[in-house]
């Protein structure tokens, strides 16, 4: 069975209540502080359900969801890795062929951290960007903090659902 579709991953996605909701300055001020400190057009967290992504915050994009087809995040259920960076996608094993990569927007640079709660990866706090770019460790480590942050509030909120 595709990870994707895990039923204790779905269980706990669906625990949490958080598909389709209202949007929450919380999350709204971390993809902002995200853009800002990677110097990215596009940030988002992002919650994974079984055929879809969908935007809790974005930054960049005016669409709310987009289909597990074009998900750059699925990449996290191949890997145990909390991070992934890909520096330059179109030179990126992991996403050269990706179809958002070798059409437009032909995005060219992708780093997410993976959201996890109750050891279930339910979601990513991802930025893009249509130029490769590099990161540095303290971006990273601040990319951590940040996902750390939303995992906070993914965990208060399923404890008051």
């Amino acid at each position: 069975m595709p990870l994707r579709h895990d039923p204790a991953r779905i269980a706990e996605l669906q625990r949490i209540a958080i598909l389709d909701s209202s949007p929450e300055r919380a999350y709204d001020d971390i993809t902002r502080l995200l853009a800002t400190t990677l110097a990215v057009p596009i940030t988002m967290v992002n919650l994974l359900d079984e055929e879809r992504d969908w935007f809790k915050s974005c930054v960049g994009l005016q669409q709310t969801q987009s289909p597990r087809v074009t998900s750059f995040c699925e990449a996290f259920f191949h890997t145990e890795s909390d991070l992934i960076v890909g520096e330059d996608t179109l030179a990126d094993a992991r996403f050269s062929a990706h179809p958002l990569v070798v059409g437009r927007p032909f995005i060219r640079f992708y780093a997410a951290a993976r959201l996890m709660v109750r050891d279930q990866t339910v979601g990513t706090l991802c930025a893009y960007d249509i130029v490769p770019r590099r990161i540095t460790p303290e971006q990273v480590e601040q990319m951590r903090t940040m996902a750390g942050a939303v995992i906070e509030l993914l965990g208060e909120r399923a404890a008051s659902a």
